[in-house]
């Protein structure tokens, strides 16, 4: 199913979100690794402080905030999307929809109906759908088994992919066509990255059909299929660690798509991608569209997340705000004039948000180079809220061998410099954040025309469509940025400049020095409580040290951002006049950090005898481009695998893999060597992929291709490997094996056209089938085989006959068996040989010695 027909590899991600707790930022369940030993639902879902700052920090109304709070609290639904092709995505939610969804729906449970699965209706043609049904009923009855097995099948297969609800919204936003070039900055584990490439390829194979057959590809919805019908666009999915980078590259592989790089960079200093000039300048790859899905303290995934409530404090936002703006600065830096970027976090936090988006827009130049995009047309049925205009930002203070942490709510930088200077004469000893700066409050505007729109922002809380908390920014580039500056990530330079103007400055009265604290603030305290943001906390001071010593070993210490070859300024660590930091000792990254092993990538030339001979034995249409197959090994020699990749992808790691670029994945396997005894007599010992014989087959000819049009004959060719096929004499392939008969030893498409009837094909199917001198069989694995028995035959649990197998342990067993009778004669005969001596040693009558007797 799919490009290839079933895609191999495993399950597909399971669309965990980059909560930045520790190392793996991507696990499924959003921390780092969870050594929990109670279960997960044994966990109190409170966090004082967590609370009290949603309920406090100006975000929601009371009475709305306590049904998001219980929302927060529940589990999260499970979620789906079925993915691939339009068309065979839509074929697959059909075999769903028409064998699942009945047996379900039928069901009861104490007395009540069974709800089934359900089509989330924020998103277009019923292609994503969660399940809410609880865990004691799925494990009960046997259709939820049943259902439970076909995810499996299709995720494996990568016709689903088990993704959060929220987590889909980005790609939406992004408003991708084909054609277009496209920047996943954060991308593992590559969720994202398969919807954006869909989105890259659209109807690409009607298309090409079309050309192939020589019509004219249509482009009206406003792609580019220049290329004979393919997409012209190109991916490119990065991230910054590398065992991350290959959990990406596991999810993208099976979406067998060649217009698809993954890079493993720091994606806050993501590198300049030279192209091909003819001028004599340097040239560099400007993007239509970039996805800046950034690392986030994630405590919008509460829902699924344990970590969260145990460990949840202000400092984890502020810690990372830094970062993620200049995430969101080099990936505006990289956009076209013109282009869109979209900023997405699974955080509710304003200082990870509207923070970092008013931030970089003022760092860019303000509104007339950067603007917020009103997206409420994008994914109109999604329920919303509008982004936060004014909000309050929460630390939280130490006294050094104490183990209490005063919290502290702030409007504005002023109010936080007027506290710390109060502190510092009462009470010198006690500690605050270092991260606070002025950017992470509400940005106040001279005049309207300089104001940041920041309601155009999306914020998606649990409670409006029962998902997790996610915030989305959709900005476009009006024009270059040419001058750019960040702040250093501590506040240290920040408040001495403040301190020295306060010393300067005419003394303040009684009311401006007031601390917008929690003893200040404008919410009553609860009669008879202590200020919720006011207390003891357990094992904090360790949770700290921990939380602050991974997010070190994980991001620069500095937030300079070294100058890169492109047109445009890139942003620089401000001193503000203060005396530079020493120079801090460099760190050798951890071994998970670098990149384990090189990857050749070499392209073969257009004249390569190998290439030609492969195609022409093939049928393959001269039109068919012979100068994008690559190898990847140093020597660029076509010994065991072949790729095939887009023209852009060719220019670009041709252009960059000798300038320091970290390419870790491109390309799709279309044919591999196959290694038997008689392959000098065979005109091209190599067979075709799965994974990308979709890509060769509209421009084969007939020679190498056979029909198959009978369920039958494809379900014996599913259930057996290596049935019988001589040159003379019958067989039990059907017209697959009729049409065999005169093809010579090699490899052949088998082409199985979409038809309606009991006996008809729901979906457009192409599969590589080997011709052997007396039998064929499917290039097809088990597990494929068996995920296509389930789709197309609902076979739960079939038996895969491997005639060869068979054959071979037959042989294997006459073999033991001749072994073993030669082993019990040679014993008979010892045991006979003893015995004889025996009786020859009785008549000496001395009892001579018996001679040793080797046992069998």
């Amino acid at each position: 199913m799919g490009r290839g027909g079933s895609r191999g590899g495993g399950r597909g991600g399971r669309g965990g979100r980059k909560p930045f707790r520790g190392g793996n930022k991507n696990n499924f369940r959003g921390g780092g690794r969870d050594n929990r030993t109670e279960s997960w639902t044994d966990i109190p879902r409170q966090n004082e402080l967590f609370e009290s700052y949603y309920r406090m920090g100006g975000f929601l109304e009371e009475e709305e905030f306590e049904q998001m709070w219980k929302a927060l609290a529940t589990d999260l639904p499970n979620s789906f999307r079925f993915t691939g092709t339009k068309s065979d995505a839509l074929a697959v939610r059909e075999i769903f929809k028409e064998r699942y969804i009945p047996a379900i729906t039928a069901m009861d449970f104490e007395g009540q109906p069974v709800e089934p699965p359900k089509p989330v209706e924020a998103f277009p043609d019923e292609l994503v759908w969660d399940m809410k049904t609880h865990k004691k009923i799925v494990r009960r009855y046997a259709p939820f088994a049943d259902f439970q097995k076909f995810l499996v099948a299709e995720a494996a297969s990568g016709n689903i992919s088990r993704q959060e609800v929220v987590s889909m919204i980005p790609p939406h936003f992004l408003d991708v066509k084909p054609g277009m070039v496209v920047l996943d900055m954060c991308a593992a584990p590559g969720s994202k990255s398969a919807q954006l490439a869909e989105m890259i390829h659209g109807d690409e194979e009607e298309r090409v059909q079309k050309a192939a057959n020589n019509e004219s590809p249509n482009t009206d919805d406003g792609g580019d299929y220049s290329d004979d019908g393919r997409s012209t666009g190109l991916l490119i999915a990065n991230d910054t660690d590398y065992k991350r980078a290959g959990m990406l590259v596991h999810q993208v592989k099976r979406l067998n798509f060649p217009n698809l790089i993954v890079t493993q960079h720091d994606a806050s200093i993501f590198p300049s991608i030279e192209l091909p000039s003819t001028s004599g300048k340097k040239q560099y790859l400007k993007f239509d569209r970039i996805l800046a899905d950034v690392p986030c303290s994630g405590d919008g995934t509460a829902r699924k997340n344990p970590n969260v409530w145990g460990k949840w404090t202000p400092k984890d936002g502020l810690g990372l705000h830094n970062l993620q703006l200049r995430i969101l600065f080099r990936g505006l830096q990289m956009l076209k004039k013109g282009g869109r970027l979209v900023y997405s976090t699974c955080s509710m936090n304003p200082t990870e948000n509207e923070a970092v988006i008013s931030a970089a827009i003022q760092a860019c130049g303000g509104v007339t180079k950067v603007q917020l995009v009103d997206c409420s047309d994008h994914l109109p049925k999604l329920k919303r809220k509008p982004g936060l205009t004014k909000w309050k930002i929460m630390d939280t203070s130490t006294v050094p061998g104490s183990n209490e942490k005063t919290a502290h709510l702030f409007t504005n930088w002023d109010a936080f410099v007027k506290a710390k200077a109060k502190y510092e004469k009462e009470e010198p000893e006690r500690v605050f954040s270092n991260k606070l700066v002025p950017e992470v409050f509400p940005p106040v505007a001279t005049s309207e025309e300089e104001r940041i729109p920041l309601e155009r922002c999306v914020r998606v809380y649990p409670h409006l469509q029962d998902t997790g908390g996610f915030f989305i920014a959709v900005l476009e580039k009006l024009d270059d940025i040419k001058v750019g500056q960040l702040r250093a990530s501590n506040n240290e330079a920040i408040l001495r400049e403040a301190k020295a103007e306060s010393e300067s400055a005419t003394p303040a009265n009684k009311d401006e020095m007031e601390i917008d604290s929690t003893e200040q603030t404008e919410e009553p305290t609860p009669a008879g409580n202590q200020s919720p943001l006011k207390r003891k906390l357990e094992n904090t001071e360790d949770a700290d040290a921990e939380a602050k010593r991974t997010k070190t070993e994980d991001t620069p210490a500095e937030p300079t951002v070294p100058k890169t070859e492109d047109q445009e300024e890139t942003p620089a660590a401000a001193t503000n006049g203060s005396t530079p930091a020493p120079t801090k000792e460099v760190v050798k990254p951890k071994p998970e950090q670098q990149s384990q092993s090189k990857e050749f990538f070499e392209y073969l030339p257009a004249d390569d005898p190998n290439i030609n001979q492969i195609l022409d034995f093939f049928g393959i249409s001269p039109r068919f481009p012979r100068d994008r197959f690559m190898v990847k090994n140093k020597e660029g020699l076509a010994l065991n695998k072949l790729y095939y990749t887009s023209a852009l992808a060719k220019t670009i790691i041709s252009a960059n893999k000798h300038r320091g670029m970290k390419f870790i994945h491109c390309g799709v396997i279309v044919f591999v060597a196959h290694k038997i005894k008689d392959k000098d007599l065979m005109r091209a010992p190599w067979r075709l992929q799965n994974e990308g014989i979709r890509i060769l087959e509209p421009w084969a000819n007939n020679q190498r291709v056979v029909t198959c049009t009978s369920k039958a004959t494809l379900y014996k060719l599913l259930i057996e490997m290596f049935p019988k096929l001589p040159k003379e004499g019958g067989h039990d392939i059907g017209e697959v094996g009729d049409q065999l008969q005169d093809k010579e030893i090699g490899c052949c498409f088998v082409r199985i056209e979409k038809s309606e009837g009991e006996d008809g094909f729901p979906f457009r199917m192409v599969l590589p089938l080997w011709r052997h001198p007396g039998s064929a069989n499917l290039m097809v694995d088990k597990d494929d085989r068996k995920a296509m028995l389930l789709r197309l035959f609902n076979e739960k649990d079939p038996v895969i006959k491997n005639h060869v197998a068979e054959k071979a342990k037959a042989v294997q067993d006459a073999k033991d068996a001749e072994e073993a009778e030669e082993a019990e004669r040679e014993l008979v005969e010892a045991k006979e040989e003893e015995a004889d001596a025996t009786a020859d040693a009785g008549e000496d009558g001395e009892g001579a010695a018996a001679p040793a007797v080797e046992q069998a």
